[in-house]
């Protein structure tokens, strides 16, 4: 009885986490498609977790690819009041995600923003 006590909240957090890693890779999805930018292939890997191979865009539609992950995270995390599991479950997914580790969310979005600025810069 006391594995089972035991085990339900882990297998909630595990379901709820994983609910969130599929909804951020949507917005990802999403938002290419809505850029116009073909998608290449969609998986998941015991290391990198879900992930999406798609065309590569201006650095400008990169970025918005980026922020579209977390974005959804965080609009989810705004509106599961009812939910304060699925609210922390999200809002551990997009702070993770944005951290400015390579293969994040957060190192693209700072290397799309870098591109932009340097370009901005040349052309002055």
């Amino acid at each position: 009885m006391s594995v089972v006590r035991w085990l339900f909240p882990f297998t909630q957090g595990l379901g709820l986490g994983v609910l969130a890693m599929l909804l951020h890779e949507a917005g990802h999805l999403i938002a290419a498609l809505i850029l116009g930018l073909q998608i290449k292939n969609v998986g998941m890997r015991w290391n990198k977790g879900l992930y999406t191979v798609r065309q590569h865009g201006t650095p400008f539609q990169n970025l918005i690819v980026s922020v579209a992950g977390p974005l959804t995270n965080l609009i989810l995390l705004a509106f599961a009041t009812k939910a304060p599991l699925f609210a922390l479950a999200n809002f551990c997914y997009a702070l993770a995600n944005m951290l400015p580790i390579e293969g994040s969310d957060g190192f693209r979005i700072a290397v799309c923003w870098q591109q932009l600025r340097s370009s901005q810069v040349s052309e002055k």
